[in-house]
């Protein structure tokens, strides 16, 4: 850990400051974080803060972070030593790292992280994403609940040293975010928000630590149709994950926005991965195999007035409506009738 991730660091508790305890260096590995407030204690292991309450609360993610270790080794995908695909992930060029790469680049493009923002990974899993952006020049910060040096965020120490960058990791509660309020610039997730128990509750806590015009880019995060049957998932789709004790949900398109809007969070763009800069005619055509309603009759057309009011207004008349941008309206339908792993960027 950094010293210089010491000022944003908060007890999960109560919310006050932290105080070190050990020795100061450019990077702290073992060390104590005590909260004057009310005497709480969280150790520092191997660089990472375990800032995390140990209660009913942290019982699930306990669960889950343990089934993803035997998940992983049931699976014989556990053991990492020799392997170097971690250290090109995302551009793994095999599914689903093919895709998760395609959603990835559409993410930086639209949040467009800059040097020396302060950026929270969530939900990082082994750390690639915050790699990247500490490349990038950015404070990146990566936080999971999974400390496991193969498959969790012990592994982010080879990351770091195979590409020359450091970052910070923590293991703690997406849900009860152990930092200060206004600390990130840009909050990043790869299919982390549908595996959290309580999904409203994450969300008020990425508002919280959120700077104002900070952005939260969520990519890979599946939406499912208004007609799924919650139980006949349960059985099939998420039977398996289940079965290890991995929290594992699937929201609808008016879950991901109620909870948008009660967190404090204004949407700015919400895509498949396949809509995001696809055309009209792709789309329409795209629309018929599925069956579903065509992008044309959603399109809301411009007002009728005339080019000598447009020039009055200052501006020229617009170009026919939607030529590089489907309607919003279609792509709503599109994750309420199929369903589709989605794209979000949203404001506080």
């Amino acid at each position: 850990m950094r010293p210089k991730l010491l000022p944003l660091l908060r007890c999960p508790a109560c919310g006050g400051k932290l105080q070190f305890e050990g020795q100061i260096s450019p990077w702290i590995e073992i060390g104590n974080l005590r909260c004057p407030h009310d005497g709480r204690c969280y150790s520092i292991h191997h660089g990472m803060p375990q800032l995390y309450i140990d209660d009913e609360t942290w019982a699930p993610k306990a669960r889950e972070a343990l089934g993803w270790v035997k998940y992983h080794q049931d699976h014989n995908i556990y053991d990492q030593s020799g392997i170097d695909i971690d250290f090109q992930l995302p551009y793994f060029p095999h599914e689903p790292w093919l895709d998760i790469a395609k959603q990835f680049d559409i993410a930086l493009e639209l949040s467009q992280p800059q040097a020396g923002e302060w950026v929270l990974d969530l939900g990082a899993g082994r750390g690639w994403a915050a790699k990247h952006f500490a490349l990038r020049g950015c404070q990146a910060v990566a936080i999971d609940i999974v400390s496991d040096d193969q498959v969790g965020l012990g592994r982010s120490r080879a990351l770091m040293q195979a590409a020359g960058v450091t970052y910070d990791t923590l293991i703690a509660d997406s849900e009860q975010l152990p930092f200060a309020d206004r600390s990130f610039d840009l909050v990043f997730c790869a299919a982390a928000l549908h595996h959290t128990t309580d999904l409203a509750r994450l969300l008020k806590n990425i508002g919280r630590v959120l700077r104002p015009g900070g952005r939260m880019i969520a990519i890979n995060e599946p939406c499912v149709p208004d007609q799924s049957d919650d139980e006949e998932l349960r059985q099939t789709v998420l039977a398996e994950e289940l079965s290890y004790g991995i929290n594992e949900t699937r929201p609808r398109l008016a879950d991901y926005r109620r909870v948008l809007r009660a967190a404090g969070l204004h949407e700015q763009l919400l895509v498949t991965p396949e809509t995001y800069q696809s055309t009209l005619e792709n789309m329409t055509a795209w629309s018929l195999e599925l069956r579903i309603s065509s992008p044309s009759a959603f399109i809301q057309p411009e007002p009728h007035l005339p080019t000598k009011v447009w020039r009055i207004l200052g501006r020229r008349k617009p170009m026919p409506p939607y030529r590089s941008q489907l309607p919003q309206g279609w792509i709503d339908h599109l994750l309420r009738e199929r369903g589709a792993a989605m794209i979000l960027l949203a404001t506080k």
